[in-house]
């Protein structure tokens, strides 16, 4: 009996207060800006962004972990990055495919991949609104992936597209962090497998933000 008193009252507790919970919002979603900070919260920004470059260039030199091959391991110079900025940082929702479903992913060996096709990302820039389709790979479904290419691809950048993730901040707001947008592993050595960005994700513009092409491609 003072079990399941205690559980009563650990229910009611934590019903005190709140809503009917709302995971999901179905349908079109505003698109996202890029965040107005401080610029203390730029700075720590900027610092985030420097360790994410640096942990790239430590992966580069790693045994067994590197996507480059070892020939080139010895003459790697380091990864090209754009410049931090703050613009291509955006916050906003996301709006979700109902039902999502599995779909089968073309990539660069000519197969399929699985992932659950899960929502849309709508954002702002410069006055253009782009929308770029997230993908939940069957293997990591924690992740919100998003492959993509841009007027840069090719030129400054890889021209079999890159990556980027989605963050979340909680249900209803996620960051998309150019910034952070990093090459397949296939930029430096064609005998990876990886997934082919969709045509849906072809943006009208140049992303200048992330990782560059690899020297000398």
């Amino acid at each position: 009996m003072a079990a399941s008193i205690i559980v009563l009252a650990l229910a009611a507790g934590a019903a005190a207060g709140c809503a009917r919970r709302d995971e999901r919002r179905d349908g079109p979603v505003a698109p996202a800006r890029p965040e107005a900070a401080p610029a203390a919260t730029v700075s720590m920004w900027r610092s985030q962004f420097e360790t994410h470059r640096d942990s790239w260039n430590k992966l580069m030199l790693q045994e067994g972990d590197s996507p480059l091959p070892p020939e080139k391991q010895a003459t790697f110079t380091g990864i090209r990055f754009y410049p931090f900025a703050a613009g291509w940082r955006f916050v906003g929702d996301l709006e979700r495919l109902v039902p999502a479903r599995v779909v089968a992913v073309p990539d660069t060996k000519g197969k399929t991949q699985a992932y659950l096709e899960y929502g849309r990302f709508p954002f702002e820039h410069d006055g253009r609104v782009a929308t770029l389709l997230v993908h939940r790979p069957a293997e990591h479904p924690e992740q919100y992936f998003i492959a993509f290419t841009d007027s840069t691809s090719g030129g400054d950048t890889y021209g079999g597209g890159r990556y980027v993730h989605l963050d979340s901040l909680d249900t209803h707001r996620f960051v998309l962090d150019f910034n952070r947008a990093y090459n397949p592993y296939c930029a430096w050595d064609p005998s990876w497998i990886c997934p082919l960005p969709p045509p849906e994700n072809a943006l009208p513009f140049a992303v200048t933000a992330g990782m560059m092409a690899p020297e000398g491609e």
